[in-house]
């Protein structure tokens, strides 16, 4: 039997099935309740899967901050050298597979979804701006978490320093590797100086409007 009930220690919501169900999957449980015409059980259900799902995604973020943040203490070079061997074969693949702004802004934005985050996407004429209040990983560890900063400005830290260490991955995804391997970057992303601040990504429709500062800043030249 499916027994979704509140567990005092934790202060929310846990299934507490019947031995033999627990590790039926929700979702199998929102589309049967579904197909069964329930639909006040699936919309529980279902606003269960979102609790099950982010608590899961937030201790791997918290966890890839540790190691991060570990590694850092040796030195934070490692760090940068790392996160670049990480994500140069998932660029070189985003780059072959998602070419054009509208549909990295599309699969970004999926990203941003499942991390549960608040954004919202505005469009102006050269542009797309999309605000992250706070983005569901980095944004919410600084907002929610006691995590370590990064100690020096670095290019790979868009020049700046105190940010976490979790965020520079954005740097290097999203701008330094893909201006070597295009000469533009996939997004522009403002990080705040404060963790109450939100986090803004450009995606320009025209590499050719980029301002040449967001190159300057990690290090780069604008060769379009």
């Amino acid at each position: 039997m499916i027994r979704l009930k509140k567990a005092t220690p934790l202060g929310r919501l846990i299934r507490q099935d019947d031995t033999e169900e627990l590790a039926l999957p929700t979702w199998r449980l929102i589309r049967e309740a579904i197909h069964a015409g329930k639909v006040d059980e699936a919309l529980t259900l279902l606003d269960y899967c979102y609790i099950e799902t982010k608590t899961l995604h937030d201790g791997l973020v918290s966890f890839v901050d540790y190691v991060l943040t570990t590694l850092a203490g040796f030195n934070e070079e490692e760090v940068y050298k790392v996160l670049r061997k990480r994500y140069e074969p998932v660029v070189n693949r985003w780059l072959i597979e998602t070419p054009r702004t509208q549909e990295s802004l599309q699969r970004c934005l999926e990203f941003q979804r499942g991390h549960g985050g608040n954004c919202s996407v505005t469009e102006d004429s050269d542009r797309y701006v999309v605000v992250c209040d706070p983005c569901g990983s980095g944004g919410q560890l600084w907002r929610t978490k006691d995590i370590s900063l990064v100690q020096k400005a670095y290019v790979w830290t868009w020049g700046k320093s105190s940010i976490p260490y979790y965020c520079v991955h954005c740097c290097v995804m999203w701008e330094i590797l893909p201006i070597e391997g295009r000469g533009y970057p996939i997004r522009i992303n403002l990080i705040g100086n404060r963790p109450e601040d939100p986090c803004i990504h450009f995606y320009y429709k025209n590499p050719e409007s980029i301002p040449e500062e967001y190159f300057a800043r990690v290090g780069k030249s604008k060769t379009y």
